[in-house]
C-alpha cells in the first residue's frame, strides 16, 4: 500500500510538473489559504515569496527528515567510501587477486548504496507535490500583482516577471527570491535536524 502511495504521488508530481492548467487551478485553491495569511494583499510581495519559500523549505525538509536515517546514511556512506578506496588502491598496486575479491562485493556496496538512495525517492515523491502547488499559486499571485516593480538584493528596481540574470535557464526574477530564502534555510534546518537524530541515536544506544 505504501509503495502504490508514493508510485502515485511521483505520477502525479509529474503531471503537475508538466500540466500548466492543472498547476495553476491548484495554485489558485491552495491561494485560498495562503493568500489570506500570507498574501497582504499584495502589498509586500517580496515579503509573501520569502514565507511562501520558508513553508516550502520547512515542508520538505521535515517530511525528508522523518523519511530519512541519517546515521543509518552515514554509516553506509563511511562504508561505501572506504571500501571504494580499497578497491582504488588494489587496482593501483595491480594486485588482481585483491581486486577480483573485492568487484565481487560491489554488488553488495550497489544494494547499501540502493537503500540509501530508496528514502530520498520517497520524500521527493511526496514534497514535489506540494512544491510543484506552491510554485502554481506563486506564479498565479505575481502574475496578478498591480506593480512588479520591487527592490532586491541584486538590483533596485527589477521586474518579478522578467528573467533571472545569469541564469542558465529562463527563470522569473521572483525565483531568485525564493532561491535566496531557500538556500541558507535548508542548510539551517538541515543541520538541526540531523544533531537531533544524531543526538537522539545515542542516548538510545547509552541506555537509561
Amino acid at each position: 500500500m505504501r509503495r502504490f502511495i508514493y508510485i502515485f504521488m511521483g505520477l502525479l508530481a509529474l503531471l503537475i510538473m508538466f500540466d500548466r492548467g492543472l498547476r495553476e487551478d491548484l495554485g489558485k485553491i491552495l491561494g485560498e489559504v495562503l493568500y489570506p495569511v500570507i498574501g497582504f494583499e499584495g502589498q509586500y510581495p517580496i515579503l509573501t515569496l520569502m514565507l511562501a519559500g520558508s513553508i516550502m523549505i520547512t515542508f520538505s525538509t521535515v517530511i525528508r527528515d522523518q523519511l530519512m536515517d541519517w546515521v543509518e546514511m552515514a554509516e553506509n556512506q563511511k562504508i561505501s567510501s572506504k571500501f571504494n578506496k580499497e578497491l582504488m588502491k588494489a587496482k593501483r598496486a595491480n594486485k588482481q587477486s585483491r581486486v577480483k575479491k573485492l568487484e565481487k562485493k560491489q554488488e553488495e556496496m550497489s544494494k547499501l548504496q540502493m537503500k540509501s538512495f530508496k528514502p530520498q525517492l520517497k520524500s521527493m515523491a511526496i514534497t514535489m507535490v506540494v512544491i510543484l502547488i506552491i510554485f502554481g499559486w506563486i506564479w498565479t499571485f505575481v502574475g496578478d500583482l498591480p506593480n512588479t516593480i520591487f527592490s532586491v538584493p541584486w538590483a533596485f528596481h527589477a521586474d518579478l516577471n522578467s528573467e533571472l540574470p545569469y541564469c542558465f535557464m529562463p527563470f522569473p526574477m521572483w525565483i531568485g527570491v525564493y532561491m535566496l530564502v531557500s538556500l541558507p534555510l535548508t542548510q539551517v534546518l538541515m543541520v538541526v535536524l540531523k544533531m537531533y537524530d544524531f543526538k537522539k541515536r545515542l542516548k538510545e544506544e547509552e541506555g537509561p
